[in-house]
C-alpha cells in the first residue's frame, strides 16, 4: 500500500513539470522493486488526467481560451495530430520503453540543458490565439520528440514553446492543453491494446487514480505561478543532476 501511494505521489509532482514523470516512476520502482505494470501506469495518468480537467474548469483565463473553437481546431491539426500518429505507429515500440538506458538518460541531459538555454530567450509577447499555424505546427514537432524516452512531454512542449517567441505563461499554457489530448489518447490506446489483460488490482488501481488525481492538482497550480515568473532554469539544472545519477546508478 505505501509503496502504491509512493508511486502514485512520484506521478502527481512530476506529471505537469518538465522532468518525465514516467522515468521517475521507473527510477522509483526500480529503487524499492516494484514489478512495473502498463494498466496501473495507465491509472496514474488517469488521475492526473481528471486533475487537469478540473484545474482547467476552475482557471478562468483556460476558459476563455477553450472557447476560442478556431485556435483549438488550429492546435489539434498542427500539434495533436502529428504526435497521435508517431505515437500510434509506434505504440508497440514505446510501451515496451519500461527501462532506464543510455537514450533515456542523453534525453534527460540534452533537454536538461536546453530548459536552461531558453530561459534566455527573448518573448515576443505573443497573444496565445495569434500563434501562426507554422509555429504550431513546429511546436507539434517539438511534441512529437516526448516520445523519445526520458525527454518529457511537458520538456517538449515547453522548449518548442520558447523557440517559437512564447513567454514563460504562454509556453505552460500550451504545455498543460496539449498535455489534455495527449494523455487522453494515450490512455485510451493503451486500454484498447490490453483489454485482455488481467494482470492487476482494482483497488491498486482506484487509490492511483484518487492519490494522483489530488497530487497532480496541487503539482500543476504551484508549477503555475512559480515557472511563469522564474521559469525552467531550476527543472534544467535538475534533470542534469538526475541525468548523473543514471550514469552511477545504472552504469
Amino acid at each position: 500500500m505505501i509503496e502504491t501511494l509512493l508511486i502514485a505521489f512520484i506521478q502527481g509532482i512530476t506529471e505537469f513539470i518538465p522532468v518525465s514523470s514516467s522515468l521517475h516512476i521507473i527510477i522509483f520502482s526500480d529503487l524499492l522493486g516494484i514489478k512495473k505494470n502498463i494498466l496501473n501506469s495507465v491509472a496514474l495518468h488517469f488521475g492526473s488526467l481528471i486533475a487537469l480537467i478540473v484545474y482547467f474548469y476552475n482557471d478562468k483565463k483556460f476558459l476563455i481560451i477553450f472557447k476560442n473553437y478556431k485556435f483549438l481546431i488550429n492546435l489539434f491539426i498542427f500539434s495533436v495530430i502529428p504526435v497521435f500518429l508517431i505515437g500510434f505507429l509506434f505504440y508497440s515500440i514505446l510501451s515496451l520503453d519500461l527501462k532506464i538506458g543510455l537514450i533515456s538518460i542523453m534525453g534527460t541531459l540534452i533537454f536538461g540543458i536546453i530548459l536552461i538555454f531558453t530561459d534566455k530567450l527573448k518573448s515576443n509577447n505573443y497573444n496565445l490565439y495569434d500563434v501562426s499555424r507554422k509555429k504550431l505546427f513546429v511546436i507539434g514537432l517539438f511534441n512529437c520528440l516526448a516520445l523519445i524516452p526520458g525527454v518529457s512531454r511537458s520538456a517538449s512542449v515547453i522548449v518548442g514553446s520558447r523557440f517559437m517567441g512564447l513567454d514563460f505563461e504562454n509556453s505552460i499554457r500550451l504545455s498543460l492543453i496539449l498535455s489534455l489530448p495527449v494523455i487522453s489518447g494515450a490512455f485510451f490506446l493503451t486500454i484498447i491494446k490490453n483489454m485482455n489483460n488481467t494482470d492487476f488490482v482494482i483497488y491498486e488501481i482506484l487509490i492511483n487514480i484518487l492519490f494522483s488525481f489530488f497530487i497532480s492538482y496541487y503539482s500543476i497550480k504551484v508549477f503555475y505561478r512559480f515557472s511563469t515568473k522564474k521559469g525552467f532554469k531550476v527543472f534544467g539544472l535538475y534533470r542534469i543532476v538526475l541525468s548523473l545519477f543514471l550514469v552511477v546508478y545504472y552504469f
